[in-house]
């Protein structure tokens, strides 16, 4: 025996154990003889049970089923186990399975066996069918079935056979099946499945299961085929699996497996669960199936109409809709049915798209577009892809088009082209079509292009026009010219299939093929295409071929237009210049492209080797002037003639040169013959005159710059074309004075390229260069001029390049100290006026070696005119130090006057000296300056006698410093006593005081008649003592640097103020030149106050401030000096004030100070005349120097009614400062509080002078002054002029500002209606934020006015800041109504109760126009205030409370109604409701009954004041828990028995859940507090230890009593 055998063995008898079935039980062993010999031992009694089932298991099943009806015992045991044991057919069915009773049991086996044929498993099927039917159903339901296994009609009666159970035949079929039918319906009626019990379920669910069993074993016969193949295919296990299989998956694996009959019987017996995935399921066919194979199963569309739709499927149903297959019966067993299809979707979410009951076209045409490019990206089956495409278009599947073309072009490219074969059609739609077309053709030979051309090319045009008109020929046209870039070869081909004479052609259209043509030709990039670009001429047809259009008439004038371009690139060709035809066509038309071309054409033929000979140079000639004519005719010729004359100069051989200079006109007077005319075959054509020299220059530079001396033969060929213009112009001639130049510099040794001589912008450099080289060769002046002339240095400034090159050789000299040479060439330089040499100048001059004195003097002078600003101070230390030693020469001359010859004096000095003596006229002239040269020689001659000890004590600085003693000594005695008539004429300076010369100019001057004499025309200047001592030091101040710094403010000063009255020019003059500008006040304030000195200060402080913002200091007389010094003094004023004090550095801010301080004076002493003249006790010093008097005092004559008066104020408060804004507010502050006008005359006064308009300026101040000043002055009750004080703070824009609750268009419109309605109004007080507005409403309200002010007052706000309601106007009004009357309503105040009442009645007829909580308010105030308590009986008040809670009652049955705004303002202003007033008062009512209790009755008729008061505050507390327990903590304290206060808690209505130990509690904590400092009010200024026995004895006392 095998393993195999004995494996399969131990499996059975596995399977065997644990299903205990017969097919799996253990072949029966063969019966051995075997003899045993048996020994009684015992007997043992058995249960008849257990040897029946000993029986059963020995299948002993007769003497079984015997025992079991002896003793009553369940027979199924016995019929199951025959059946497990047995095969499943007909015959086990009738034998075995039939005669089982427990119907769970038998549907079990009908669900679970699968029997081994087709018929035996429909019959246990079936079988199964005939125990579910309703009579089943019905039986369960009324529990009579036991469990049973029941079939239809089916009687419980042993040995009927199965055949029994069949119906008779007796009957027709069609009678038969209605009686059924109508059997049915009668038992279905019987049925409530809404009401089924499990079993009942559980019986359908197997009769379902049943049913799709039987279904899926027909639709599994239908796949096996007809019988008897079907019998003999029937597979037990595959059956058993497909039955259970979801059906959805079933159909997959048939599509995985390409089992195209099998998916379209599942599509045709179960559509319903199928079709919605259809296409997902037909997505799952392998995409190497070919859609051929599966093509019955693609959807098909047709049209409907004009309309295009999807063909259903034809589906079929093995059988009739059972009755549990019904909707009600699903819903009950079934009620959600799980997703099949939900696996197809899960790893392929994107297919959910196509999940769709009714298939649409647009979907399907997705599907087929989705999976063909699925099979082509999977597979890469092209052919597949596209045969799904074309069966999709056989199908009228619109949109397949695109995809079919791409497809079919892939196919090409992989299958015929042999192309890339991994591109895919993703790829391939990325592409262009020109990618397409060009990778189509990527692999064609040149031998077989055209057959590929044919095969493949002219296809996909084809397809590409039909998808897009007119997109084939742009698509050729882009190919062939991409292709012509690089070769011509492959478009030639193409070209010569399209010639006009062929029958097929590529190219059919003649005209495209020009077009075509000309652009390939002109887009080739390669140089030698020539003789293909003529192929390809060849092969277009010829004028007047075909149809003649406009357009094809320009096509052939193109081509001609092509013919001359490929002439000129032949000639370029010849001439070794390959250029492509590109080239030209591009340059045709520019002239300066055409020049480079002509030029690159010459040269390259001036280059070659060996050289050409003059015939090959006028052959090219004739070239270029053929190219000129033919195609760049944007060049004229004259143009060719300079290329050709300008390569002939640059080609650097003397021949060529000579043949130039034949070609050109070398002079001006030379004359140009016509062209036309010819000589000898040559013409005789020459270049301008003009355009000759530019040759010639250009040619020679040229051979100039590449020489490298000049001796290089370049330099021949240089000089002979400059040579060629025999007229020599001014250009020619640089260039030759160029080439000359270079020998001078090789003579001075300088040694340079020709090159860096020309690039040189310095020539001057050159000139250095070669003094540098020969040192001494500053003497030879002449030569270097000369060599500076030739190389133009300074361009064509001869003066210019003198002066530079005398420089050079001035500092050369000084290098070799030769001071002679160099003064000659200075006194050169300086006789011309060569500004730049005065540094040159000033180095001789202050040369220390170089005697002469004089000469330096003027070299010095000279250098200080021409030199620029940063070299001043310099050049001034110098010629300080030389004017220092004539001055020192001149008071060494005056100590020893006899001794002058036998001192040695330099020429300077004698020079000096000897211009001093003629300079004075005579000896009256000369007075003061010898008083004055007399003492400071007396000073000078203390120090020393000599020039050496002058010069050296000068050098120190002391001598001056005491000179300056001397000074004050002398001002009030001698000094200036030319100036003393003067003085006392003019001491008030009342008059401008000039100099005799400008008395024409000034109007009314004062002029000095000793200064008005003259004796000649010469005027000598006094020079003072002062004067001298002044220049002296600043002279001494200028050699030591400002170290030593001369202290000239007295010398300044007091020459300004003895010059002051007789010339104000000159005293301006010194003070402009103090050194600190302020000192200029200790002159100013000497002065007398006058207009004039005045305007001197605010003039002087003008200058100073214009000339630090605009500094005027500058080589000439700024016209700052010029102006009218009032006109200055207004613009300087005007711009300093326009900015504050701090916009200014300290220093101007200083100065500003002082200009507004004098201008401010003078503007005071103006407008002194005219305060003193109004007479309005105005103290003018005063006003004149306090700032805040003036101020005070414009703001003053402002409050005045006088227009005189007015006006001045105004004219005061411009000048001085004081805002207009100011002067207005205070006016109308005025006319408001005491001016005592009107209220209209104030309005018309306001217009008439227009004081708001200015006023309005400013809102905020304006609202701020009207506030704060105006607003407390009027009174409450004067309407009128509050609603002028609104209506101006509203017309200023002072809407805005404030904190206020009520603007001012508010405060109008309410004035407006108060000064009608309530003339009597504070309407101040009822505005008062801090008041209650409405205790200032209460004395007006009237019953004529409070409905018209109760439509004001919700815009009149309350102290919190809320508006006030209707309601709390009512309110006050209500309750002024009772208590005091109404002239209309109750015209006397009640006496008695009945007219309180009869008030009241009154007063209830408002109760509608309040809110719950004022209603409450005033109840409580007619009843419970303490005039309530006094005037009113307690009858009349609870009669009052009892109308009150009818009135709410009926308002709460009946609520009233209110508008809008009512409603949120009676939201906003109460809480309460008419539910909590009603309580409210409920509790007032019951609290008035207490009142009558014996308690309360006993207290208020006591002789005891304090039990009085006790009834009196219990009556006003309204029982409310507050007020009762402070009441009752008051009697504590007063010491009063607690029975007392336990009394009163009990009278008082509503549990207050207040104690007598409470109240103890309360009085104790408050004394505690009075102990410790509080302020605990314990009811009167006893002593808290006193009131604490009292409470203690009053606690005390009610313990005793228990």
């Amino acid at each position: 025996m095998s393993a195999k055998a004995r494996y399969f063995g131990y499996i059975k008898q596995g399977l065997y154990l644990v299903t205990e079935m017969e097919r799996f039980a253990p072949a029966r062993k063969r019966p051995r003889t075997i003899t045993k010999n048996y020994r009684l031992v015992s007997l043992r009694s058995t249960t008849p049970e257990e040897l029946y089932q000993r029986k059963i298991e020995n299948e002993e099943y007769e003497e079984a089923l015997s025992l079991a009806q002896t003793y009553g015992l369940d027979t199924d045991l016995v019929y199951q186990r025959q059946w497990r044991k047995s095969a499943v057919n007909i015959a086990s069915i009738q034998n075995y399975l039939s005669k089982i009773k427990k119907r769970s049991w038998v549907l079990h086996e009908c669900l679970e066996r699968v029997p081994e044929n087709v018929d035996a498993a429909k019959e246990l099927l079936q079988y199964g069918l005939k125990g579910t039917d309703l009579e089943a159903l019905l039986a369960i339901g009324k529990g009579a079935d036991d469990g049973r296994f029941t079939l239809l009609g089916e009687m419980d009666i042993d040995g009927i056979s199965y055949e029994e159970f069949s119906p008779a035949d007796e009957e027709p079929a069609e009678k038969k099946k209605e009686k059924e039918l109508r059997k049915r319906q009668e038992l279905l009626k019987l049925v409530n499945f809404s009401k089924l019990t499990l079993e009942q379920k559980e019986l359908c669910r197997c009769r379902l299961k049943l049913l799709t069993y039987l279904d899926r074993l027909a639709t599994y016969e239908e796949i096996l085929g007809v019988p008897p193949a079907s019998e003999q295919r029937y597979d037990a296990e595959f059956f058993k699996k497909f039955r259970n299989q979801n059906i959805v998956l079933s159909a997959r694996t048939y599509a995985r497996e390409s089992n195209v009959q099998a998916l379209e019987i599942l599509f045709t017996y179960h559509g319903s669960d199928l079709l919605p995935h259809r296409l997902v399921i037909l997505s799952n066919f392998p995409e190497t199936t070919s859609p051929h194979e599966y093509s019955v199963l693609l959807p098909e569309a047709c049209y409907d109409g004009d309309s295009l739709m999807i063909i259903p499927w034809h589906e079929h149903k093995h059988r009739d809709k059972d009755w549990c297959e019904e909707l009600e019966c699903r819903m009950v067993i079934e009620p959600s049915l799980p997703d099949e299809s939900e696996f197809l979707y899960a790893a392929q979410p994107e297919l959910l798209r196509f999940r769709t009951s009714q298939l649409a076209v647009e979907k399907v045409m997705d599907w087929y577009q989705s999976r063909a490019e699925e099979i082509e990206h999977y597979a890469l089956q092209v052919d597949c892809a596209l045969s799904l495409i074309r069966l999709g278009m056989e199908r009228n599947i619109p949109g397949l088009l695109v995809l079919c073309d791409n497809l079919v072009t892939l196919e090409a490219l992989v299958y015929e082209a042999g192309c890339d074969l991994t591109l895919t059609l993703k790829e391939l739609q990325q592409m262009k079509d020109i990618e397409k077309l060009r990778l189509l053709m990527s692999s064609c030979s040149e031998d077989n292009y055209v057959t590929s051309a044919y095969q493949w090319m002219v296809p996909f045009l084809h397809r590409c026009e039909k998808q897009s008109p007119g997109v084939a020929n742009e698509l050729l046209k882009e190919y062939l010219v991409t292709l012509a870039k690089g070769d011509l070869k492959f478009p030639l081909k193409i070209f010569q299939h399209s010639k006009p004479d062929l029958q097929q052609k590529i190219i059919p259209d003649q005209d495209q093929l020009m077009a075509v043509a000309l652009e390939c030709i002109y887009s080739c990039e390669r140089n030698d295409q020539l003789a293909l670009c003529y192929d390809v001429l060849e092969c277009l047809p010829q004028r007047g071929y075909g149809q003649k259009t406009e357009v094809t008439t320009a096509l052939h004038d193109m081509v001609d237009q092509l013919e001359h371009i490929l002439s000129v690139s032949e000639i370029l060709e010849k001439h070794g210049l390959e250029k492509p035809i590109s080239y030209v066509k591009n340059t045709q038309s520019s002239s300066e492209e055409a020049q480079k071309l002509m030029v690159r054409l010459t040269r390259h033929t001036g280059r070659k080797q060996p050289p050409v000979s003059e015939s090959h140079w006028r052959m090219l000639l004739q070239d270029m002037l053929t190219m000129q004519q033919n195609v760049y005719t944007c060049l004229d010729s004259d143009t060719c003639y300079e290329i050709f004359t300008e390569s002939l100069l640059c080609s650097s051989r003397l021949e060529n040169i000579h043949l130039a200079g034949q070609m050109m006109h070398c002079s001006a007077c030379s004359i140009n013959p016509p062209t036309s005319v010819t000589h000898k075959g040559k013409t005789q054509y020459r270049v301008s005159y003009e355009k000759s020299i530019d040759l010639v220059l250009a040619a020679s530079r040229e051979y100039f710059n590449s020489s490298t001396s000049l001796t290089d033969s370049c330099m021949d060929l240089a000089r002979c074309c400059l040579q060629l213009i025999t007229d020599r112009p001014a250009a020619i001639q640089e260039e030759l004075d160029l080439i000359q130049a270079l020998g001078c510099l090789e003579e001075f040794g300088v040694k340079i390229l020709p090159l860096q001589v020309r690039l040189c912008s310095d020539r001057i450099g050159l000139i250095k260069e070669c003094i540098c080289q020969s040192p001494m060769c500053y003497k030879q002046s002449t030569k270097l001029l000369g060599l500076a002339e030739l190389l133009r240095v300074a361009g064509e400034d001869p003066e210019e390049r003198r002066g530079q090159v005398l420089i050079l050789l001035v500092e050369q000299a000084l290098r070799f100290h030769d001071y002679k040479a160099a003064n000659v060439h200075c006194q050169e330089l300086m006789a011309t006026g060569y500004s730049k040499s005065w540094d040159v100048c000033s180095q001789l001059g202050q040369s220390a070696g170089y005697q002469d004195l004089a000469t330096r003097q003027e070299l010095i002078a000279f250098a200080l005119t021409h030199c620029p600003p940063s070299s001043i101070e310099l050049l001034l230390a110098a010629s300080s130090s030389l004017k220092t030693e004539i001055l020192y020469q001149r008071v060494n001359f005056q100590i020893h006057p006899e001794g002058v010859e036998s001192i040695s004096v330099s020429p300077l000095m004698s020079k000096v000296l000897q211009e001093d003596e003629v300079s004075v006229p005579g000896s009256n002239s000369a007075d003061l300056f010898h008083w004055t040269t007399a003492t400071t020689m007396k000073v000078l001659s203390n120090t020393t006698t000599t020039t050496r000890a002058v010069l050296q004590a000068v050098s120190h600085g002391q001598w001056w410093k005491k000179s300056l003693t001397y000074l004050r000594p002398l001002q009030g005695q001698e000094f200036g006593g030319a100036y003393r008539i003067g003085t006392r004429a003019n001491e008030g300076l009342e008059k401008q005081g000039c100099h005799p010369f400008y008395e024409s100019v000034i109007s009314n001057p004062f002029v000095v008649e000793s200064e008005v004499t003259y004796d000649t025309y010469q005027h000598v200047p006094v020079e003072s003592f002062a004067e001298v001592l002044l220049r002296t030091g600043k002279l001494a101040e200028t050699k030591t640097e400002g170290e030593e710094v001369f202290p000239t403010t007295e010398v300044l000063l007091q020459l300004a103020s003895d010059a002051l009255p007789n010339d104000m020019t000159l005293a301006l003059a010194y003070l402009l030149a103090l050194p600190q500008v302020l000192d200029a006040n200790r002159c100013f304030e000497k002065q007398s106050r006058s207009a004039l000195s005045l305007q001197l200060a605010a003039y002087y402080y003008s200058l100073q401030i214009y000339a630090r913002l605009a500094p005027c200091f500058r080589d000439k007389c700024h016209p700052l000096y010029r102006a009218d010094p009032k006109e200055l003094i207004k613009m300087v004023t005007r711009h300093v004030t326009r900015y504050g004090q701090e916009a200014w550095p300290e220093e101007l801010a200083a100065l500003t100070k002082q200009l507004q301080y004098y201008n401010e004076r003078l503007l005071d002493f103006t407008q002194a005349q005219i305060l003193q003249g109004l007479r309005k006790g105005v103290d003018v010093q005063r006003f004149t120097a306090d700032d805040q008097y003036k101020r005070e005092t414009i703001l003053g004559l402002a409050e005045t009614l006088e227009e005189n008066v007015y006006s001045i104020a105004l004219s005061l408060a411009q000048r001085y400062s004081v805002s207009c804004w100011e002067v207005f507010m205070t006016h109308l502050e005025f006319l408001f509080t005491d001016s005592g006008l009107s209220t209209v005359e104030i309005e018309n006064r306001a217009q008439a002078l227009h004081l708001f308009e200015t006023l309005k300026t400013n809102p905020e101040a304006f609202h701020k002054h009207m506030v704060k000043y105006i607003y407390p002055t009027i009174d409450g009750f004067d309407h009128e002029r509050l609603l002028y004080y609104f209506t101006l703070l509203e017309s200023c824009g002072c809407a805005d500002l404030g904190r206020y609750t009520i603007k001012p268009e508010t405060h109008i419109r309410l004035l407006k209606k108060f000064k009608v309605v309530a003339s009597g109004l504070n309407y101040k007080k009822l505005t008062d934020e801090n008041m209650n507005p409405l205790e200032a409403l209460e004395p007006v309200l009237s019953s004529q006015n409070i409905l018209s002010i109760s439509k004001l007052v919700p815009k009149i706000p309350e102290k919190g800041g809320r508006m006030l309601s209707p309601s709390s106007l009512y309110t006050i009004w209500l309750q002024k109504l009772f208590w005091t009357g109404d002239p209309h309503l109750i015209k006397q105040v009640p006496a008695s109760s009945p007219e309180w009442l009869c008030a009241y009645d009154v007063c209830m007829k408002y109760f509608d126009r309040l809110l719950p909580g004022h209603l409450i308010t005033v109840v409580d105030a007619v009843t419970f205030s303490p005039k309530a308590v006094t005037k009113l009986s307690v009858e009349a008040r609870k009669e009052m409370t009892g109308k009150a809670i009818k009135t709410v009652k009926h308002f709460i049955e009946k609520p009233r109604k209110r508008n809008s705004e009512e409603d949120i303002q009676e939201a906003s202003d109460s809480k309460m409701t008419y539910a909590d007033a009603l309580n409210h008062l409920e509790k007032s009512l019951a609290h008035l009954e207490t009142l009558s209790h014996s308690f309360i009755v006993s207290l208020k008729n006591s002789e005891r004041e304090t039990l009085q008061k006790y009834s009196y505050l219990y009556d006003l507390s309204r029982s409310e828990k507050g007020k009762v327990q402070d009441q009752a903590v008051a009697m504590c304290l007063d010491g009063q028995p607690l029975r007392m206060i336990q009394q009163l808690l009990e009278v008082a209505v509503g549990p207050l859940d207040i104690s007598p130990k409470d109240v103890v509690h309360s009085a104790i904590t408050k004394i505690i507090s009075a102990l410790s400092g509080g302020s605990a009010d314990l009811g009167g200024p006893a002593d808290p230890l006193r009131v604490l026995e009292g409470v203690v004895a009053a606690v005390h006392a009610s313990v005793s009593e228990g």
